[in-house]
């Protein structure tokens, strides 16, 4: 372990905000102070996620699609009350998901009995159906507990497509919107209804003509027109994803109207959410693409820098397997969808920050722990034996990155990296991910949602006792591991199950100690065209909105080919491949080994010269010239205007 300490870790939250929620996380983290709880609806140990009356306090009624509440428990069983018949779903341990269609009453959700401890709850709504919790029924002696906080919220406004309608195996749970949360490992809410138009007063296929450019702002759905209003206070989301206007298309709202709508639209929705990344969807039936675009572009003319607008064309085909009717995508095509907005989101809302620990500051603050007995010894994070001992880094959530890490693995056991990670609970394959490890003379990687599956395994020299240093590149559906050699992967898998999430560290069976832990995403830029990246399409370099592949628009920083004090660019789903200037057009080309080349392809990072909080690129070999792009293109130009300036600067 070298003595100089490296890069501490760099929170994605505010920092009195962390320490708020480390506070209440468990494992390394002190939980003296958590409150137990009885488990009644307004036990303050539950977390209600979506729009909850909690007017009734032996009552708590849900709103709106796939709302949810978790709650930790401790004791060997657990029984759910309800006022009301509904299908709910419920996970416990971050299990798969029991369906309890018509549940009413009291329900045994363990007719199992579990073994003695702390165990996760989660239970949600199917669809439209309410939710009218009368509390849990514990063991003697038993309590709830804070469940671990999630780091961001995600609220989806839509209509069938985003309340989970129409032919989906688990409803609101095989809906995009479900699968963008858990893959980001964040809270998510949704306001949508079948049927339902944006504008109002328009007579579409939900029960009235109310529209969601009113309903929106109410605590209940259409099917109350005397609804109260919302208290936005009661929670704000990070992140605002809009799905709108199917239904507008195919009830026959104008253009005009529906664009006007819109405009005025996203100015209330920022009104309530002033901090919040605003993401408007193109509908995946391309219905309505003209006036969303032009309502996105006026509200960003207004002033709103975080507003984007999402292109989806190709992410789903009609009359493939990706849609179970002419409108609505089916559970793949719901899956495919979830797998381009989730990195999307989280991309551009910077939520991707540099990681790092070498816990030279001799503690762990920060991970949170799910098994196993945890401590930092001698500048190490070291864990003893246990099955299926996990810690994750709060916070993180990488998509394509690469994460190194040096491990020390006892005598036997399988000690390695968590990453693209979420659901995390205690119990051996208790979580969604990936995990690569050491086991012995092997190297394994594999991925769990409950249940273990082997992607791949390779052989190892065996060395006990000795640290190896671990690497994982991941990049889409990619996944290379590295051990000691960083030069040939020893692993190299296809496989697109997850792509974000948490990263962390895991054991099974294995006494082990980990070390300079980093991981870094990969690069983006944006030009001063708000929503639009530094991308390449058939080898030339341009500026888009249309990220598809995303990986088209990632870039490896890696030292400059013609002087390391420089840079250049490396495509990360091209390697070997680089940004450069040829002819004063840039271009996507492959290195050549020539001086020229590397010479076109090094870039001196400069101050943005139009904002010098942003970032410019000027030529390595024909100083004052910059790269620039002008009408979608990037080209090496000198820089004398205004325009030149601003199309010369990006943000990383």
């Amino acid at each position: 372990m070298p003595h100089t300490s490296r890069t501490r870790r760099l929170s994605p939250l505010p920092t009195p905000l962390l320490l708020l929620l480390l506070s209440l996380l468990p494992g390394l983290i002190p939980m003296a102070s958590a409150a137990t709880g009885d488990g009644s609806p307004s036990d303050p140990n539950i977390v209600y996620v979506g729009r909850w009356d909690k007017g009734n306090a032996s009552v708590y009624r849900s709103n709106w699609s796939g709302a949810y509440f978790r709650v930790d428990f401790t004791g060997t069983s657990v029984k759910l009350r309800l006022a009301a018949a509904a299908h709910v779903y419920v996970s416990i341990d971050g299990g798969a998901e029991a369906s309890y269609p018509g549940a009413v009453g009291t329900i045994n959700l363990t007719p199992t009995a579990l073994a003695s401890g702390r165990h996760t709850l989660r239970v949600a709504t199917r669809e439209q159906d309410l939710m009218q919790f009368q509390g849990l029924v514990l063991d003697s002696g038993a309590s709830t507990l804070a469940p671990v906080p999630r780091a961001k919220r995600i609220e989806f406004i839509g209509d069938s497509i985003t309340a989970g309608c129409c032919a989906l195996s688990q409803g609101a749970l095989s809906d995009y919107a479900w699968l963008v949360g858990e893959f980001l490992n964040a809270e998510h809410t949704r306001i949508a209804y079948s049927g339902i138009c944006l504008q109002d007063a328009f007579s579409c296929h939900s029960p009235n003509g109310i529209g969601m450019s009113r309903q929106y702002f109410k605590l209940q759905t259409v099917e109350y027109p005397s609804s109260p209003d919302w208290n936005f206070s009661q929670y704000q989301p990070d992140a605002v994803v809009i799905n709108l206007g199917t239904n507008d298309q195919n009830f026959g709202v104008s253009d005009a109207a529906f664009q006007s709508t819109y405009i005025t639209f996203l100015q209330n929705v920022r009104a309530r959410h002033p901090n919040a990344f605003i993401f408007v969807l193109r509908t995946f039936g391309g219905f309505k693409v003209v006036p969303t675009q032009a309502a996105v572009n006026a509200r960003i003319a207004a002033g709103d820098t975080k507003l984007y607008y999402v292109d989806t064309t190709g992410w789903v085909s009609v009359g493939t397997s990706d849609y179970s009717d002419g409108l609505h995508p089916s559970d793949s095509g719901h899956l495919k969808i979830a797998r381009f907005l989730a990195p999307f989101i989280s991309k551009t809302a910077r939520w991707e920050r540099p990681f790092a620990d070498d816990f030279n500051d001799g503690n762990a603050t920060g991970w949170q722990t799910h098994g196993g007995a945890w401590s930092v010894v001698n500048g190490q994070l070291s864990v003893g034996a246990d099955a299926g001992a996990k810690a994750l880094a709060f916070g993180t959530l990488f998509s394509n990155f690469t994460y190194d890490a040096d491990i020390t693995p006892g005598s036997s056991g399988n000690p390695g990296l968590l990453f693209r990670a979420s659901r995390p609970a205690t119990g051996v394959d208790a979580y969604q991910g990936y995990f690569a490890g050491i086991d012995g003379n092997q190297v394994v990687l594999g991925k769990a949602n409950g249940a273990w599956t082997t992607l791949a395994v390779a052989a190892l020299p065996s060395m006990t006792g000795t640290s190896r240093h671990l690497r994982v590149v991941a990049v889409g559906s990619s996944l290379k591991v590295y051990v000691d050699d960083l030069a040939t992967p020893k692993l190299s898998v296809t496989d697109g199950s997850y792509v974000s999430g948490a990263i962390g560290v895991r054991t099974y069976q294995a006494q082990a100690r980990f070390d300079n832990l980093s991981v870094r995403a990969f690069s983006r830029f944006e030009s001063q065209f708000q929503g639009s990246f530094v991308r390449h399409q058939n080898s030339r370099g341009r500026i888009d909105h249309i990220l598809f592949p995303a990986e088209d628009a990632e870039w490896r920083v890696v030292p400059g080919l013609a002087n390391a004090s420089a840079l250049s660019l490396e495509s990360v789903n091209f390697p070997g491949y680089f940004l450069r200037h040829r002819n004063g057009e840039v271009w996507l080309d492959r290195d050549d080994g020539s001086s020229l080349f590397k010479a076109d392809a090094t870039w001196w990072r400069r101050a943005g010269l139009a904002n010098s909080a942003l970032l410019s690129f000027e030529s390595f070999n024909f100083p004052g010239y910059y790269l620039r792009h002008r009408d979608g293109l990037l080209y090496l130009n000198g820089i004398s205007t205004s325009t030149d300036r601003s199309d010369a600067t990006f943000r990383e």
